[in-house]
């Protein structure tokens, strides 16, 4: 069954998202009563996003005493948070508890120095000195973390590889049955299981409780892109509820059709097309959040072009032919965009970090800045270099 595209909403790239969130769920269900809000469950990616809608509810009270809407993480779910005491969720109280990541890390450096010294399970090479078997088995937790995500299995690992090749990727076969054979054996004799693992069961009980017994308060999944396929399916049942809600982060709406149908697994809109593929709705169903009220901040002239600037300069490389077409695009899509070339990562670091205190340093009127990006590495530079001012 097809989702309901009237459940399905959008907040726009130029809305400040948790702030457009807040507005709109405070005019859809009232804030005139201090408990109206309460009865509202809303479903966050992370932890940190938690606390950023929280912030934006406390700013939309302007002081009043309100109580919030529950918030939920889908990144970091439990059964107290997902409510799983009634219903069919009750089952997945029977579940064993996840293995702590340190615990896990450790059970699988015993396999790995095992392997290495060639008396325990497998026949490996020579002995692992026990950094080597840390690193390597903080590697095979990733590996297993990244399969359960994806809800796949490791039934086919020994056919992936043409036999031309074998002699090599027999080794590494050898050295993957530490997770294959070896590491469900020891999960059973601890009682336990991977977090993901586990997760993912407790997002399908959560399922099949709505599906048994759909609950009668407002149920928002706010932010998420669905890139877990368990959180897609989560996505898709509250689709499906009596009175639920999506709302998806930053939709491009203005994308032609040819190159939405094309886009590649590094196109940032490639996980919002899979999920809408998946609630089976097309992108042109996809309502606006708030449709009764303004945007908070609205598509002003260089917003809207800086918007169409990035989505031609994002366009799938198979529809570049269409730029040949392309009216010019006015100059205000750069307006106070600068272009900073650096020769190493430290002056990059240090010229970021120069340009966040000259922010922080303008007190008419105050303002805030942020560093949005990737690397981690770059991003903890930057941090070290603002803590020496």
């Amino acid at each position: 069954m097809a989702s309901d595209p009237t459940r399905v909403f959008n907040i726009p790239a130029y809305d400040p998202f948790v702030d457009a969130l807040a507005h709109g769920i405070a005019a859809r269900f009232g804030t005139a009563d201090p408990l109206a809000l309460a009865r509202v469950e809303i479903l966050v990616p992370t932890r940190r996003a938690q606390g950023a809608v929280a912030q934006a509810f406390l700013r939309q009270s302007h002081g009043r005493p309100v109580i919030l809407p529950r918030l939920t993480p889908l990144g970091d779910l439990d059964e107290d948070e997902l409510d799983l005491a009634s219903g069919n969720g009750s089952a997945a109280l029977d579940l064993p508890p996840a293995i702590t990541p340190l615990h896990r890390r450790i059970a699988l450096a015993r396999l790995v120095a095992q392997w290495g010294a060639r008396d325990g399970p497998g026949d490996g090479g020579a002995g692992i000195a026990v950094d080597q078997a840390v690193r390597l088995a903080g590697q095979l937790a990733e590996l297993l973390d990244h399969v359960q995500a994806e809800r796949l299995s490791f039934a086919a690992l020994a056919d992936l590889v043409p036999d031309e090749y074998a002699v090599h990727w027999q080794q590494v076969l050898g050295f993957l049955r530490i997770v294959t054979e070896f590491w469900p054996a020891v999960l059973e004799e601890r009682g336990a299981m991977d977090p993901v693992a586990r997760r993912n069961a407790l997002v399908a009980a959560r399922i099949a409780a709505w599906r048994a017994d759909p609950p009668d308060h407002p149920v928002i999944a706010a932010g998420s892109t669905g890139s877990v396929p368990a959180t897609a399916d989560l996505l898709r049942a509250v689709t499906e509820l009596p009175n639920g809600a999506v709302i998806l982060p930053g939709l491009d709406t203005e994308l032609d059709d040819a190159a939405w149908c094309v886009l590649d697994p590094a196109h940032p809109q490639y996980g919002l097309a899979r999920l809408l593929d998946r609630l089976e709705i097309t992108r042109n169903a996809v309502a606006p959040w708030r449709p009764e009220a303004p945007p908070l901040v609205g598509p002003s002239p260089a917003a809207s072009a800086r918007q169409a600037f990035l989505t031609e300069a994002l366009r799938p490389a198979a529809t570049t032919d269409r730029w040949t077409a392309l009216a010019p695009l006015p100059a205000t899509a750069l307006d106070q965009v600068t272009y900073v070339e650096c020769p190493g990562s430290r002056e990059e670091a240090t010229a970021i970090a120069l340009i966040l205190r000259e922010v922080l340093e303008r007190r008419d009127p105050p303002r805030t800045g942020a560093l949005i990006t990737p690397d981690r590495g770059l991003a903890r530079r930057v941090a070290a270099e603002l803590r020496r001012w």
